[in-house]
């Protein structure tokens, strides 16, 4: 745990000083302490889900950009760039896995307009994740259900084979409410044009 933590405190660190912000600007904008920040550069902070989306939010990054290793990142862009291939399931890229609640892997980052990730809520679980992203993303339910709330408290309810169109910038809560694991498939659709 010890050296992901450190990865990300690096990751997070060179993403935040491209877009030219310092600790005190990056705090300001995400509402997270200065001293909480630091920790996690330094691989001592452990930020939970909703602090990773909102640091990403901020950084105009995905998770994958944050939390994604460079050496796995660069496997999956060049291993299999420009050729077809199959990934199973097992060999998925972890992007997190917090609490053993929610569950986000990589399936495809080759392309710099669109990503493709699994995420996992464990049936059950109480746990609400809130998130706003600066990118489309196309969610579609693989198995169980889900709940989505909208800022507005408008509430889909979304089972197997359900899709859903998420615009950039629109805060949302996702939660399983299904007593079996809630598997959806996430497609992050970057417009490079803003």
């Amino acid at each position: 745990m010890e050296d992901k933590q450190k990865n990300l405190g690096t990751r997070l660190k060179f993403w935040r000083q491209s877009r030219g912000l310092k600790l005190k600007d990056l705090a300001a904008r995400t509402g997270l302490s200065i001293g909480f920040l630091s920790k996690i550069e330094n691989g001592t902070g452990n930020p939970s889900v909703d602090n990773i989306q909102k640091i990403c939010y901020v950084l105009e990054v995905t998770p994958n950009d944050l939390l994604t290793p460079k050496s796995n990142e660069e496997l999956l862009i060049n291993v299999y760039k420009n050729s077809s291939y199959v990934l199973k399931s097992t060999e998925r890229c972890l992007l997190y896995d917090f609490s053993g609640s929610v569950r986000l892997e990589s399936i495809f980052e080759g392309n710099p307009n669109f990503k493709v990730n699994a995420m996992t809520l464990t049936g059950g679980a109480q746990e609400q994740y809130s998130a706003m992203y600066s990118y489309d993303e196309l969610g579609i339910v693989a198995s169980g259900s889900m709940s989505v709330t909208f800022e507005d408290e408008t509430e889909y309810i979304l089972t197997a084979g359900d899709a859903l169109m998420l615009r950039a910038n629109q805060h949302h809560t996702v939660a399983c409410v299904s007593e079996k694991d809630c598997v959806s498939y996430w497609v992050e659709i970057v417009n490079n044009n803003n």
